[in-house]
């Protein structure tokens, strides 16, 4: 490292035993590491033999080798819940403070924000409502164009699905992003659960709606989301979007943080 890059990045993710959450944080370093010169790691919260202090120590003993002084830990979670706010500190004092003990060269570490709080991720969220809207005014015959392009809004309803939390006040941040994308939220882990904003929208007459799973990465939660949705087929037309936002958009967001 030369003195105009001596921090170096470790990108937090929440992890699983699911491969493909592994896999996403892989690509998420690599596509990192094409657009900076730092040097570039990262670690799982769960899933992994490691812990993550354990996973940042053998990070830190290679920036120690290449004249590092500074660990800019970078959580990428969309939600403040436990885990930004209490696991990820305590897992990150725990490697500072085994590797004060065996570093000669003192070596800081910081904390950024976590990812959910960019401001611009209500406005890309609000895009790929928007998107899959657009493509399908425009698969349409174009007879019918006027018409479908008014069938009215009223009659379509949005949700967003995130994993929720327990953490007072922490779900405000996604009724917020909902509220920006003309939508209602759901959560996995807490209420109102899918099933739940879903009868609500059919109890005021909606036939139509687009669900947007606000995740990382396609995975588990994504699939059962899914499999919840073929139940109200056959009442409504229902469909789930892709997740939002890409390795590249995420990693452009990441270097507002550093």
């Amino acid at each position: 490292m030369d003195t105009m890059n001596d921090a170096a990045l470790f990108l937090v993710t929440h992890g699983s035993r699911d491969r493909r959450s592994w896999l996403a944080l892989q690509n998420l370093v690599s596509v990192a590491r094409s657009k900076s010169a730092l040097y570039i790691g990262g670690g799982c919260l769960e899933g992994q033999e490691l812990s993550l202090a354990q996973q940042l120590m053998q990070f830190a003993d290679e920036v120690n080798q290449l004249g590092g002084t500074e660990i800019i830990i970078m959580p990428v979670f969309l939600l403040a819940g436990v885990h930004v706010s209490e696991d990820i500190p305590t897992e990150v004092a725990i490697a500072q403070n085994q590797l004060s003990e065996k570093l000669q060269k003192p070596l800081k570490f910081r904390i950024t924000p976590h990812l959910g709080t960019d401001s611009q991720i209500s406005s890309l969220l609000l895009q790929q409502f928007e998107k899959y809207r657009v493509q399908e005014i425009l698969s349409t015959p174009s007879g019918s164009i006027p018409n479908h392009t008014l069938i009215n809004e009223k009659d379509q309803g949005r949700i967003l699905i995130a994993h929720g939390t327990q953490r007072m006040g922490a779900n405000q941040a996604i009724e917020d992003l909902a509220n920006d994308c003309h939508a209602i939220a759901a959560y996995w882990g807490v209420e109102p659960k899918i099933e739940t904003q879903i009868e609500k929208l059919l109890a005021q007459g909606i036939t139509k709606i687009d669900v947007l799973p606000y995740f990382l990465t396609e995975g588990g939660i994504t699939e059962a989301v899914a499999k919840k949705l073929q139940i109200y087929s056959d009442r409504l037309q229902i469909r789930q979007l892709p997740v939002p936002l890409s390795s590249e958009q995420i990693v452009d967001l990441l270097w507002k943080f550093i």
